[in-house]
């Protein structure tokens, strides 16, 4: 364009001051109105990349927030899970049968640190209704590797943990998708993952109307060779005979802990 100008004024009969005075003057014109465009556009500019930033900053930051990347799952017979964030505080709350329903009614649960969660949920008259001597408490955690033993710790520090048979087992966070696709609590899911490697005939749907002393008792007697009778007595039974170490692909051994009479298991990955 500037160019088209100049030469526009090539052919112009006028003096020779007289076309350089104008061509400058068109010159510093254009060069001055693009530099007001420029001043005018640019904080424009500047502030709506700032806001877009911002909002994706926002947006992923909470988005990390709520993201679980833990879960704990309580088990007796009642089936409850907690979904944890990365500051280990509830995002939600599930109930996987209606006795779980039952004793979550009332309870406000998320927002709060999971040892919380827990000890609200085990002082609760309907749950401790269920925790009688011969019935069995099994928390099961599924998180990364390095967060494990912190969730561990936290729940071994709950007062249920000494109060009640109570048991913590650890398996791979992939578990958990597959026991929700089933219907299934962590927990009871993991069980039935150990109850189904020693007997394939058992399905998810029996699985889901036992209690989780129900399920280990088969298991036990699966490892022992005992017929399948749910009415022999479980006072009979050592089932501290467990192996201690175990993961999602294997079941439990036959290595026995007694700790003054309570039975008990304190089950953890085992990392090859």
């Amino acid at each position: 364009m500037t160019n088209k100008i100049h030469d526009a004024f090539d052919d112009i009969k006028a003096d020779t001051q007289l076309k350089e005075t104008t061509k400058h003057f068109l010159s510093v014109k254009r060069k001055k109105n693009i530099s007001l465009f420029h001043h005018s556009i640019f904080p424009k500019i500047l502030a709506a990349v700032c806001a877009i930033l911002f909002l994706t900053a926002g947006i992923k930051g909470y988005t990390w927030i709520q993201t679980p990347i833990s879960y704990v799952s309580i088990d007796v017979n009642p089936s409850i899970e907690l979904a944890l964030n990365h500051f280990d505080k509830v995002l939600s709350v599930t109930a996987y049968n209606t006795e779980g329903e039952e004793i979550l009614k009332g309870l406000s649960l998320k927002g709060k640190k999971y040892t919380e969660a827990i000890n609200t949920i085990m002082e609760s008259n309907v749950m401790n209704s269920y925790l009688t001597d011969d019935t069995e408490l099994v928390f099961t955690i599924a998180t990364t590797s390095d967060h494990e033993n912190k969730l561990k710790k936290g729940i071994a520090s709950c007062s249920c943990h000494t109060k009640h048979n109570t048991q913590s087992i650890s398996t791979d966070i992939e578990v958990v998708s597959k026991a929700h696709d089933n219907g299934l609590s962590l927990g009871k899911y993991y069980a039935y993952l150990q109850l189904s490697q020693y007997d394939d005939t058992i399905t998810i749907d029996e699985c889901k109307d036992m209690s989780m002393s129900e399920i280990h008792h088969l298991i036990y007697e699966h490892v022992h060779g005992a017929k399948h009778d749910k009415n022999l007595d479980n006072d009979n039974l050592d089932k501290n005979c467990y192996d201690k170490e175990h993961d999602s692909n294997r079941g439990y051994g036959n290595e026995c802990d007694k700790d003054n009479n309570h039975h008990h298991y304190n089950s953890k990955k085992h990392h090859h």
